[in-house]
């Protein structure tokens, strides 16, 4: 109840600060009731592109939110990150605790949203995607679904009032991607479809 109530208030709270645009919706709405495993990747610009996320994502289980430590630092948004379901991750520390989380929660149906950059880029300008969401998708023969967040500023970087479209894109299917097989070409394949995903829904809806 919670959960349901802060996101209804924050969605409600960024809408007033944002004009917020969403494609795609349908694809992460199949995702609450067909029971396939899955991982929803965005890319990372700002502290709050998950805020974003899980509000249009809408009403559903609570997603497990891998984010950075320091974010838990802000005081009132470290409330609300963990009401929305994030749980900090010590970056370079191979926390295995939130990586047995996530892959529980993916197991079981609850779904994890995970940066594959695992920082924050500039603007439009994505960093080298990371294996991590890979190895987990993986291990729970989850489908992985590409999320592109633009913010549409000069430098394309989130400022208040700003308007941002956020794009759910097509999943690649743990039947395609094959990356229960344990290949690291299968995950460089991945990396690559995912790569061309991004792309595309960035020259679709800049």
């Amino acid at each position: 109840m919670v959960y349901v109530i802060t996101v209804a208030i924050v969605s409600v709270l960024f809408r007033l600060l944002f004009q917020v645009d969403c494609y795609g919706k349908e694809v992460i709405d199949e995702y609450k009731t067909n029971g396939r495993p899955y991982i929803v990747c965005p890319n990372h610009i700002s502290a709050v592109d998950p805020v974003f996320v899980v509000i249009l994502r809408g009403r559903g289980r609570k997603l497990t939110v891998m984010a950075k430590e320091e974010l838990f630092k802000i005081g009132i948004l470290s409330w609300f990150f963990r009401k929305l379901g994030a749980i900090p991750v010590a970056r370079g520390t191979g926390d295995k605790a939130v990586l047995d989380k996530a892959v529980s929660d993916v197991a079981n149906g609850a779904g994890a949203l995970i940066f594959p950059e695992g920082t924050r880029g500039e603007g439009n300008t994505m960093g080298k995607l990371k294996s991590g969401a890979f190895a987990i998708a993986a291990q729970t023969r989850a489908d992985i679904i590409p999320v592109r967040i633009i913010y549409h500023t000069k430098d394309g970087n989130m400022k208040l009032f700003c308007r941002v479209t956020v794009v759910f894109g097509n999943p690649l299917k743990i039947e395609d991607t094959q990356l229960d097989s344990g290949s690291r070409q299968k995950i460089r394949e991945a990396k690559a479809a995912m790569e061309e995903s991004y792309a595309k829904m960035l020259e679709e809806h800049l």
